[in-house]
Formats: C-alpha cells, sequence, structure tokens
C-alpha cells in the first residue's frame, strides 16, 4: 500500500521546495514520536504507566487477524538509569486495515516512592492508508483515560472516557495537508540531502490539530541491537514548545532508537531497540525526579526559613549558559540583572488579569470541572461565601481537607479521579482546585515551579518541584496552594514559580518543556534583602 497525506487530497509534489518521490510500497508503518516521549514525561514529571482492553470499548488488537511484524521491543532510560520499556506492533486484517500500537511504561520515583505511567496509541489506517481512527490510552492515575478519534467523511467525532463517564463531540476534519506520523517518515525518507522539511502531522498525543514538524536528515549510524549492529538513517525532529529528538531509523522507517535531551538534572531519554527480555527486565524505576531537579539554596548572610518570610528575594544564577525565564506573575516580580535574575515573592502580592480568558474557566481532560461529582463538591464548599475571595479560599482549604490520602505514589490524576480517590499529592491539589475555581466560574490556573522544604540534615532546606494554583480574584492572579494546611496561610514566600498553564492538553509541552529547563539549571542564593536602589 502507498502512503499519502491526510485525508485524501490531490497529492502535492513539493514539500519545502524539496521534490519528494512517492514511498514505495511495502514499507512498515510505525507509530512515529515527535511529541511521544515529552507527552509521557510531561505527565510523569509528575507522572508515569498498564496495557489492558479501552475502557467500554473493547482492544482495536482482538480486531486483528493477521500479524504484518513481530513486536519491536525498545529500553528506555534517562541519564543512563533504567526508566520503563516501550513496545511497538503492526497488524493487519485480511481487508487490509492495518493498525499500529505503542506503549510506553515510564517508572520513577520520588522520595523513594515508585509511580507508573502506562500510554497506549493505537492508529487504524485502511487498504489505501487513509486514517480511520486513532485513540491514546493514557494511565495516569487510578482510572484509565481514553481518547478516541473517527474519522468520517465529513466529520471527526473524538470520544473522551473515564471511570464509566463518556463525553462525544463532533470536530471539522483537519484542513489539507496533512500527514500521519508513518506518513511523514516515509515522506521525509524519500527526500534526498540534509535540508529541512516541515510536514503537519496528526498523532494520539496532540488530537486532531495537527502539529508542525521538522525533520532534518543527519546522516547515518549503527546501533547496537541485542548484540547486532544495524545501519540506521538519524533524523533531527523538531515541534514547538517540546525538545528535539534525535531518532534512528533502519530503512523500512521502523525506530532504532531516539533520544532527547531531558534538560542537566535529567539528562537524555532514550529509548532503544533490544530484546523482550532485556526491555522488560530494564523497565524499573531507576531515577529520582524529585533528587533530580532538587535545588539547595546557599544564603547572603543568614539562613533563614522562606516559607516564614513576609517577604523573600533570591537571586537565580545559571550553572551554564543563560538563566531559564521565570515568570512576573501573582505574588512574584522578576527582573534581570546581568546574567542573573533577581526574584521577589511576597505573599499576599497580585497580578493584574486584564480579562478572563476562554481557557481559564475551560473544561480539559484534567480539569474536567463538569463531572457532576466535581461540581457537587465545588458548590457544597462554596456555599454561602461572601465574596470572589471567600469562596476561593474555602475551596482552597475543602481541597485540602478532601484529599486525606497524601502521598506520591499517583503520578496524575484528572480532577474528576481526585474527588472520588481522594488521594495525591501536589498535582492533584493543584488541578482539582483549578477545576473546583473553574465550576463556579472562577478563572484558574496552575503555576509549574518550585518550592522549599524543611531538610533534617540541612537547616537551609531545599527546593523542590511543586504545582499549586492562581484563580482571578477581583481581576486579579492570586497564589493558592492547597497543599498547605486550612488553619494557616494560603500561600508563603517559599514558592519559586516558572511558568503557567491553563490545563490545557497543549500546555503541557510548553510548561514541561520549560520545568526541564530548570532542573540542574540553576543556583539560588536567598538575599538579606532586595539589592535594588
Amino acid at each position: 500500500m502507498s502512503f499519502r497525506e491526510q485525508p485524501t487530497a490531490p497529492r502535492a509534489t513539493r514539500v519545502d521546495s524539496s521534490t519528494v518521490a512517492e514511498p514505495g510500497p511495502g514499507r512498515t508503518p510505525r507509530w512515529s514520536r515527535p511529541g511521544w516521549p515529552i507527552l509521557a514525561w510531561i505527565l510523569g514529571i509528575a507522572v508515569v504507566t498498564t496495557a489492558g482492553s479501552l475502557h467500554g470499548g473493547g482492544s482495536l488488537v482482538g480486531e486483528i487477524d493477521v500479524d504484518d511484524a513481530n513486536p519491536r521491543w525498545f529500553v528506555c532510560t534517562i541519564g543512563g538509569l533504567p526508566c520503563g520499556r516501550m513496545v511497538e506492533s503492526t497488524s493487519t486484517t485480511p481487508a487490509g486495515v492495518r493498525t499500529i500500537e505503542t506503549e510506553l511504561v515510564l517508572r520513577f520515583l520520588r522520595q523513594g516512592v515508585e509511580t507508573e505511567t502506562r500510554v497506549t496509541s493505537r492508529m487504524r489506517t485502511d487498504v489505501d492508508g487513509a486514517l480511520m481512527s486513532m485513540e491514546i490510552v493514557q494511565r495516569l492515575g487510578e482510572r484509565p483515560l481514553v481518547a478516541r478519534w473517527s474519522f468520517r467523511e465529513h466529520d471527526v467525532e473524538e470520544t473522551r472516557s473515564q471511570g464509566g463517564r463518556t463525553e462525544t463531540r463532533t470536530h471539522p476534519p483537519p484542513a489539507s495537508p496533512w500527514f500521519t506520523p508513518d506518513a511523514a517518515i516515509s515522506r521525509v525518507m524519500a527526500v534526498d540531502g540534509d535540508e529541512p522539511t516541515t510536514l503537519r502531522v496528526v498523532d494520539p498525543a496532540n488530537g486532531i490539530e495537527p502539529v508542525p514538524v521538522t525533520y532534518r536528515r543527519l546522516g547515518t549510524c549503527f546501533v547496537e541491537v541485542d548484540g547486532r549492529r544495524l545501519e540506521g538513517i538519524r533524523f533531527e525532529l523538531r515541534q514547538p514548545d517540546a525538545p528535539v529528538v534525535v531518532e534512528t531509523v533502519d530503512a523500512r522507517g521502523s525506530m532504532l532508537s531516539s533520544r532527547t535531551s531531558l534538560g542537566a538534572g535529567l539528562g537524555d531519554l532514550e529509548i532503544v531497540r533490544s530484546s523482550r527480555r532485556a526491555a522488560m527486565a530494564g523497565g524499573r524505576a531507576g531515577v529520582d525526579l524529585l533528587d533530580a531537579g532538587r535545588v539547595r539554596p546557599t544564603f547572603e548572610r543568614t539562613v533563614l526559613r522562606p516559607d516564614r518570610a513576609a517577604s523573600l528575594t533570591l537571586r537565580i544564577s545559571p550553572r551554564a549558559g543563560t538563566v531559564p525565564s521565570f515568570v512576573d506573575s501573582g505574588a512574584q516580580r522578576v527582573r534581570r540583572e546581568d546574567a542573573t535574575l533577581v526574584v521577589t515573592v511576597t505573599p499576599g502580592r497580585t497580578s493584574p488579569c486584564l480579562r478572563t480568558e476562554a481557557a481559564d474557566l475551560a473544561v480539559t481532560p484534567i480539569a474536567d470541572h463538569e463531572d457532576p461529582a466535581v461540581r457537587r463538591f465545588a458548590e457544597r464548599a462554596s456555599r454561602g461565601a461572601g465574596s470572589t475571595a471567600e469562596t476561593a479560599e474555602r475551596l482552597r482549604r475543602a481541597v485540602h481537607r478532601h484529599i486525606d490520602r497524601k502521598g506520591l505514589s499517583t503520578a496524575f490524576a484528572s480532577a474528576s479521579e481526585t474527588v472520588r480517590d481522594r488521594r495525591g499529592d501536589c498535582t492533584e491539589h493543584a488541578v482539582l482546585l483549578a477545576a473546583t475555581l473553574r465550576a463556579v466560574g472562577i478563572g484558574s490556573r496552575v503555576v509549574n515551579g518550585l518550592v522549599w522544604i524543611p531538610d533534617a540534615d540541612d537547616p537551609g532546606g531545599a527546593y523542590l518541584w511543586h504545582m499549586w494554583t492562581q484563580a482571578v480574584i477581583d481581576g486579579r492572579w492570586t497564589d493558592l496552594d492547597a497543599t498547605l494546611p486550612p488553619d494557616g496561610p494560603g500561600f508563603h514566600a517559599g514558592h519559586l514559580a516558572v511558568n503557567t498553564g491553563d490545563l490545557s492538553p497543549a500546555s503541557f509541552n510548553a510548561t514541561g518543556t520549560a520545568m526541564m529547563e530548570v532542573f540542574g539549571a540553576i543556583d539560588i542564593e536567598i538575599l538579606d534583602r532586595d539589592p535594588s536602589p
């Protein structure tokens, strides 16, 4: 079968000014990963992944009668340490319907507690290579989140399911031209030379909105696979708001290895073809995410507790290169001073929100505040509040009390899952608070950053990865941390904000990439006073 841009449309003869030959028949399709490692990682910084049938619909694998190839197994490592495994398979029915399935399992430690994220993706094409359906199953908490798209003649039907609840929407088809990942890699492999080629790619990780992916051929190399040296072609893949991926494929376009830089603190995420035995043996947790992102501050003169300061000023210096960006929002003010940033955090300070955007009130797969249980919880907790500020604080306290099984074993649960299971860490607190605020009409977003915690072995403590919430109160962004006890202040000066996100799927790539630039890349000095004139 031949591969083509999707949907059916007159074939373009040139891509980025490069003449493209028609990909030859018989090329093994695969689920390429522009965005795949970063998706699993971002939903795994506080994340990670179990295969099984789709909730309420059964697995596509059950419909397959003919196998085209044996499964392809991979070992995953971060900084040379084991962190999981991946398996790809391609199957075809007698009628020519082809299913490409990829399952990525990542396991991490967070202060010694193991978490697992399992992300399964499937794409199904007809005998002519046209995309019929795609789906992604993300197991980030107790209940899998399933998204499925069915490509029909004039529209695309999207179905999302979690915990027995199903929502169906209809969308117009993506504007042509666009490509499935396997069609895209076939197209760029047919291009001679090393000039970059940009194609609009649709895959389950990003939904039906095409993402521009730029491919650049880097030459050939050899990859050691289960004691054999296999020759491959290396490509650099770039897409917006995501780390650069270097991927090596064989002559059929099937992946041999992939490398993604996750920042100085973590090193490279590498996914390398292996035997099944090696993949299963290597699929264990060997990386502690919190340790990788830990920053022990120094003090200008006096050691103090940032969480008890009325206001705190810090100097952030890069360990190499330039200092990453930090957001100026809510209680935090940032200014550049030579090669460093000077950050002042003052609890109670807010920043302007000129208007509440639709994204600040939107229902997302994670902030699913239309769920009846989330709405009931929000309405009960806010009943009788006399102002927006009082409503927000009541919700913050209610979320803290409601999540009564606090721990690091949950990867990244949705608001509806958390309100039912009552378990989680900072991400579950932040997401549930953001969703309940939206449920009562208050704009919200989450903040990704660091928080200071005490350490029995070091009076200076340490900054670790953290997430909290901002709410629009009286036209201003106000910080609220639901992990803090109800009988105390809802925010303290020991928070350091890196960026904000609206909890949409698209925001995870951007905010996660920025967080990775901070891991292992900065030093923090706590100043006795603000050094500004």
